[in-house]
This record gives structure tokens, C-alpha cells and sequence, in this order.
């Protein structure tokens, strides 16, 4: 800012300086952002208007508008046409006519009242092709090559559509200095040295007259020689804190003014003719929401808490609304009127006045919120508010809108579509392998045995591709690899799998896992089997074992486990009492340093010193304890 040929002060936009005043040029912008030039001199002149015939047209209004009632008449307002039943109008928002229409209207275009002709014409032969095409319904190759070529006749159309659209729009292009969604409306100024910075003069500062020509309006606004006449009101209400001020669009001089920590020199500028801050406890604490609104959402509470905050809610409700009757001459005097409220109960009490009526309307066009956040209310906040919409702020202009690619038809895209690598399709061998092994890794045993006769498959099946299943070429070696007992048992007792099949490096199935659940499970297997099954010795599976004899193994191996446990345990707790004994006879022989616990050359007083009251007092009733202790026991 220190760089620039003028200062913060100068910036003020109902004082500006001449040489910024005179150099500031409304920015306008077309749909797509992009700058575009407006003369100021076609936009109307406000100060020209009758304000006694526009204000009694807009009363009118109003009330034509309040005697309104609900249409049921069956109506398009984007064609403006007119329907005799529903069927007729779901018809109407299906065809081209009304998807034109609503893309015209987007872009503020007027309706059609029909299609173009060449476009009337394309579409009924579209339809006879459509009707020929329901009458003969086959399913020989010929009608599916008409159905593909209404789909690509249709296309046509709306590329078509949208050729003749984009040709209208682009000979009428809407310029305007409101075309951006900003709060800001854009000024250029040579004052400024790069061309990318812009004034911005918030919009909430215009009336609606005012902002159908906003330079006009500034130069009005500086051209008052005194500004102490003109005065704004600010409120703001919140968590049960409310701050209001009635602000003198006047500044103070505050030349030769001391600098403070917490208020610029802008904000000690303000003048305010009047100014009030009220504060209720409304908001239960680290809870949120007022208590009105908690009732409204669980139901009414009845702790003391909650009625405490509901009287104080009417109570900051009463204080508002006689602010507001006090300040009314303040009011009718206004230009403007900003209210920041943050729930819809508290912006009530402003236009819900029970005693003395309605010092606010709500339809009042002076009404205004502020364009950007604020913090808590208070007069600090009031004056921030104050100076940050009344002041021009240096930005950047809005960055203009890409615009879209052309619409590219399908015909198109498979032209200029690049030759897809080919996928090549999983045989019959590998989708019988990815089912089988899902089957097994989720041990649905039935399904297993359905799918491997509904398929002509043996249960050695051999596991597709190789590449994949090298390690694991049948599912009994699938199942021993992952440690499904269960499978194993079946695979083996139940569906006769071969044990003694080998993978590539010359492993059997067994041999994949030597976990002790896996091989019982291959020796319950050969117990049921028998010997005379296979050449069990190829299989290199241990002995046969029955359920029961490795349940039996099993038991004796849990108790010799238990027994080793209790051994350690007792061995520890031997050696804990040995260690208590050493520790009791130590502390006969040195009874300060165990009564005291300090460390090596660190004195009781350091201890102690170093200790909380409450830790002292401990410490001395555990000593004196203990020399009861040691008392009783040389007495005994």
C-alpha cells in the first residue's frame, strides 16, 4: 500500500480524493467473465425519476402480488403455452421444442413457438422412421441397422440444435457490470499500477436505483459538501451478545491522533451518533444454540439452567425492541439498514414488535445484511463492519470463465478413437479354477461337490493357469497351503483327493504346512481312508490317528502345558519371597534409608522440600506406621 500514489484515507467512498474520483471507470462483463466496455452515458440517469409514480407502481405491485393465489391452470412458462390435461403437458416437457426453449432461456433468449424448418422437417422423418420401425418389430438384422440409424439421425438433430442455438447467442451477448456473482461491484482506475488490480465498492452500499448506474452514484455521493445529515444503521445480534449503532456516514478528523494497539486510524474515524450493546445469557455453555431453539428440537427442559436462558432470551428480546422504538427518528432517517443475525428467532425481533408495532417493515428496501463474515457483536465489530464496506478494496478482477469444447457426435469419437488393447478372454479351464478356489477359500463343502459334478470335473482338477497356481496345482494343496482344516478332512476322507500329488518343486499338499491343526487333519484323513486307499509313504503324511486319539493328545498336551505354568508361577512366588525377606532384613539394619526412600546423596529435607502438603502429610504418617511396626516387633 505504501507503494501506491495515494493514501488509505483517500479511499473513503463518500469522501474520495479528486484525482481517484475522477479516474474511476465502471468494468463491465459479458456471460463468460471476460471484460467488455460500457458507456455510462446510455445507462439511466435515477435522479430523473418521479419517486411519488415509482413508489406508488411498487405498492401496487405489492399488493396485486399479496392478492395472488396458488394457479392451478396446466401452463409452461419457459414456450408460454397453454395444455387441456397433464398427458399433454408431459408430452410438451419431453420434446425438442421445450429443451430448446429452456437453453434460450438461459442464455435470456425469448421462447420459439416452434422449431427451425429444417430441423421440423428432420424430425417427422425421424418419426415416420420411428412408427415404420414400431409397426414391423422383427428381429431380423435389418431392423437393427434402422434402430442405429435413428439413434445417429437423432444425434444429428441435436448437434444441429445446438449449432443454430450457439450462432443466435453468440449475435446477442448481455454485457453488464452485475454479470459476476462477487458482492463487489468492479471499477479500473490508472491510479492503480498493474492492470490486473480493480476497485470494489460492495453492492449492499446501492439502492436498487442506484445500482442501475453505481458511477453516477458515487459521483453523487461525493458532491455533498456535508455528510453529517446522512447516517447508516448497523446491528448485530448472536449468541445472546447485541451491539446497534447509528453511524454518520460523516468522518471524524483524527489528525494528530495517537496510534492504539486494537483500533486503526480508519476506525477511530467513525462517528456514531448513538450506540448500545446489550448481553444475556442465552447459550447453555460449550453447547451452541440458543435455548429457544434447543426447545423447539428436543422438547421444553425444565432445569433451572433452562429456565434462567428463556427468560433472559425475552428479556434481550425487550431490550432490543425498546432500542429500537427509542431510535425510531434515527430509522426513518436512514439510507441504510444492516442487520446481522444469525437464526431466523433472532432476526424476528426486529420486525415482531408487540407493544409499539413494527419500527422496522420487513419489505423496507434499506434492509441489508453484511456482505461478508463478523465476529462477535460488540462496538469494535460495529466499526470494522463500517470500515470494511465503506472503503474501496484493491483486488483482482474476476477470472474469466473457460469455455466449453465443442460437442463432439459418436460418430466422431469412433473415428478418432485410438485401437484399445485387446482383452483376451479367460478360457473354460480358468474360470473353473476361479471358482473352485472361492468355493474352498469360503469352505462352502456342498457347493464344492454340486459344481464338480454339474461340470464333468474331478477332483483332482488341476488348477489353471500354471503360471498363477504353480505352488498349488490342486485344491487339496490349496487348502493345506491356507490352513483350512476343514476342507483338508473333506477334500481327503469325503471326495477321495489324491494325497500324493506333487507340485513343481516336489512337495506334496502336507508339506505345505506343517502347522500341528493341518497334519492331524491329514492323519484323521488316512484313519478314515485306511491303508489300502494309497501308497500312503508317496504322501509322506504321519500315522493314522482317530478323532479321538488326537483329542486324547491333545488334552495331555494342555495339562503338561498347565503344569509347566503352575511350576513357573511357584518358582516366582519363591523367589518374591526371598526377595521380601532380603528387603525386611535390610531394612532392620538400615532403618533411615528405607524409612525415608531418598536416593543416594539427597538429603530427607531436599525430599521433603521437593514434595506437595498433601504428599508430606502421607509420607509422614506411612513412617510413623512403620515405627509402630518395628516398636511391636521387638516387644514380641
Amino acid at each position: 500500500m505504501s507503494d501506491l500514489p495515494f493514501k488509505k484515507s483517500d479511499l473513503y467512498v463518500y469522501d474520495l480524493s479528486e484525482p481517484i474520483l475522477k479516474s474511476l471507470n465502471l468494468i463491465g462483463f459479458d456471460a463468460n467473465l471476460n471484460v467488455v466496455d460500457i458507456d455510462t452515458k446510455i445507462l439511466p440517469n435515477y435522479t430523473e425519476i418521479d419517486e411519488s409514480k415509482e413508489k406508488q407502481l411498487s405498492e401496487n405491485e405489492l399488493s396485486q402480488i399479496r392478492k395472488k393465489t396458488i394457479s392451478v391452470k396446466l401452463h409452461c412458462n419457459v414456450c408460454n403455452l397453454d395444455f387441456q390435461n397433464q398427458v399433454e403437458q408431459r408430452q410438451h416437457y419431453q420434446s425438442d421444442l421445450h429443451k430448446f426453449n429452456i437453453k434460450r432461456n438461459i442464455k435470456g433468449l425469448s421462447p420459439m413457438i416452434s422449431l427451425p424448418s429444417e430441423v421440423e422437417e428432420e424430425d417427422e422423418d425421424e418419426e415416420d422412421e420411428n412408427t415404420e420401425s414400431l409397426e414391423n418389430i422383427n428381429e431380423d438384422e435389418d431392423d437393427v441397422s434402422d434402430s442405429s440409424g435413428s439413434e445417429s439421425e437423432s444425434e444429428e438433430i441435436s448437434t444441429q440444435l445446438d449449432q443454430q442455438l450457439s450462432i443466435s447467442e453468440a449475435e446477442i451477448t448481455t454485457k453488464s457490470f452485475l454479470n459476476t456473482q462477487s458482492p463487489q461491484i468492479y471499477f479500473k482506475s490508472i491510479s492503480l499500477p498493474e492492470q490486473k488490480d480493480v476497485f470494489g465498492i460492495y453492492k449492499a452500499l446501492f439502492n436498487n436505483k442506484e445500482l442501475t448506474n453505481p458511477q453516477l452514484a458515487v459521483n453523487n455521493w461525493n458532491e455533498i459538501n456535508d455528510q453529517s445529515s446522512s447516517i447508516s444503521a448497523l446491528f448485530m445480534v448472536g449468541g445472546g451478545h447485541f451491539a446497534g449503532a447509528i453511524v454518520s456516514h460523516q468522518r471524524r478528523n483524527v489528525k494528530g491522533n495517537a496510534r492504539k494497539q486494537n483500533e486503526s486510524f480508519r476506525e477511530q474515524a467513525v462517528i456514531m451518533l448513538e450506540h448500545k450493546t446489550f448481553h444475556r445469557y442465552t447459550t447453555r455453555r460449550k453447547q451452541g444454540g440458543s435455548q429457544s431453539a434447543m426447545d423447539n428440537a428436543n422438547g421444553k427442559a425444565n432445569s433451572a439452567g433452562s429456565t434462567l436462558r428463556r427468560y433472559n432470551e425475552e428479556a434481550l428480546k425487550q431490550d432490543i425492541q425498546g432500542l429500537l422504538s427509542e431510535w425510531k427518528p434515527y430509522l426513518d432517517k436512514c439510507e441504510n439498514i444492516f442487520i446481522r443475525a444469525r437464526s431466523v428467532y433472532d432476526k424476528k425481533i426486529f420486525f415482531e414488535h408487540e407493544k409499539h408495532g413494527n419500527v422496522i417493515d420487513k419489505q423496507d428496501p434499506r434492509l441489508k445484511t453484511f456482505p461478508f463474515t463478523t465476529g462477535r457483536p460488540n462496538l469494535g465489530e460495529l466499526k470494522k463492519s463500517w470500515c470494511e464496506l465503506t472503503y474501496l478494496k484493491i483486488t483482482e478482477k474476476p477470472k474469466p470463465i473457460p469455455v466449453a469444447k465443442p460437442k463432439v457426435s459418436s460418430s466422431e469419437k469412433s473415428k478418432s478413437a485410438e485401437p484399445q488393447e485387446i482383452v483376451k478372454p479367460l478360457s473354460a479351464e480358468e474360470k473353473h479354477s476361479e471358482e473352485l478356489v472361492q468355493l474352498v477359500k469360503k469352505a462352502r463343502a456342498p457347493l464344492l461337490a454340486s459344481y464338480l459334478r454339474k461340470n464333468n470335473l474331478d477332483v483332482n482338477f488341476r488348477l489353471q493357469p500354471e503360471s498363477k497356481y504353480e505352488s498349488i496345482p490342486t485344491l487339496l494343496h490349496y487348502a493345506s497351503q491356507q490352513g483350512i482344516k476343514q476342507m483338508v478332512i473333506i477334500l481327503l476322507s469325503n471326495m477321495k483327493a489324491d494325497p500324493t500329488i506333487e507340485n513343481n518343486v516336489g512337495k506334496t499338499a502336507v508339506e505345505l504346512n506343517k502347522t500341528l491343526p493341518i497334519k492331524q487333519a491329514f492323519q484323521i484323513a488316512r484313519y478314515n481312508l485306511g491303508e489300502d486307499f494309497i501308497n500312503w509313504s508317496k504322501s509322506h503324511i504321519d500315522e493314522p490317528l482317530s478323532r479321538e486319539e488326537i483329542d486324547e493328545l491333545n488334552k495331555k498336551k494342555e495339562e503338561i502345558e498347565k503344569k509347566e505354568v503352575q511350576e513357573i508361577m511357584k518358582k516366582e512366588s519363591e523367589a518374591a519371597r526371598a526377595r521380601q525377606k532380603e528387603e525386611m532384613a535390610k531394612s532392620k539394619s538400615g532403618k533411615a534409608t528405607v524409612l525415608s526412600g531418598n536416593a543416594p546423596g539427597v538429603s530427607f529435607e531436599q525430599t521433603l522440600s521437593s514434595l506437595t502438603d498433601e504428599h508430606k502429610r502421607r509420607l509422614m504418617r506411612e513412617q510413623r506406621a512403620r515405627a509402630a511396626e518395628a516398636r511391636l516387633a521387638r516387644n514380641t
